[in-house]
């Protein structure tokens, strides 16, 4: 899909700085957010076009292709092509837009979870009409996604979509799942006891990356 001039899109002039960037994208990510326009398809097609620009923007190497050539040097650069949907938004700065409304908005991201769900950062409302789940995933899980079973409280289980860079105790809402209410899944995250000497240096070599 085309990439949009993102200067335009977030209304800067070209010389604009990092902390710039930031503020237009989290203004008008919080005008066109999904959750704020439910069914609103003009205001989806620019929440996704201000996230493109956010995209590019803030990332430096991004920034300076498109400043070179265009949609087509972030492309070679980058690899990136934009977003296809809200959905997309979601799954690459969720953390981001979770603060947007105070923490209360609820991102339905991953539709294609069965059942689908809704991720929360921290539920802050009542929740004693929804039964609570707590399920366990290995820490790769965790830092690269995946799926996990999830026990409902009716009997069988549900598959749930678990996002890359899932942190310990983040609460997931399964709609419809619990009894006469939703059903919140706790994600506990488990660290492995031991480690064999290969694990150990893949680990180390990582951890490595993170300080560079």
């Amino acid at each position: 899909m085309p990439i949009h001039d993102p200067y335009e899109e977030l209304g800067l002039k070209r010389d604009a700085t990092d902390d710039d960037i930031g503020r237009a994208f989290r203004k008008l990510a919080a005008r066109y957010h999904p959750d704020r326009n439910p069914g609103n398809a003009a205001s989806e097609e620019k929440f996704k076009r201000i996230a493109e620009a956010y995209r590019i923007l803030h990332d430096s190497k991004a920034r300076a292709a498109y400043d070179r050539g265009g949609e087509e040097e972030v492309r070679v650069q980058t690899g990136f092509r934009g977003f296809d949907t809200s959905q997309d938004v979601m799954s690459h700065f969720g953390d981001l837009l979770g603060g947007l409304f105070g923490g209360r908005v609820r991102h339905r991201a991953f539709r294609d979870a069965m059942p689908e769900f809704l991720m929360e950062e921290e539920p802050q409302e009542d929740v004693s009409s929804n039964a609570q789940e707590e399920v366990r995933i290995d820490f790769t899980t965790a830092a690269l996604g995946g799926t996990v079973e999830v026990p409902l409280p009716r009997g069988g289980v549900a598959e749930m979509r678990v996002p890359p860079g899932t942190q310990p105790g983040q609460i997931f809402r399964l709609a419809g799942q619990g009894v006469g209410g939703d059903l919140l899944v706790r994600v506990r995250v488990e660290l492995p006891r031991t480690l064999s000497a290969e694990q150990r240096s893949l680990l180390v070599a990582f951890q490595r990356t993170l300080r560079r």
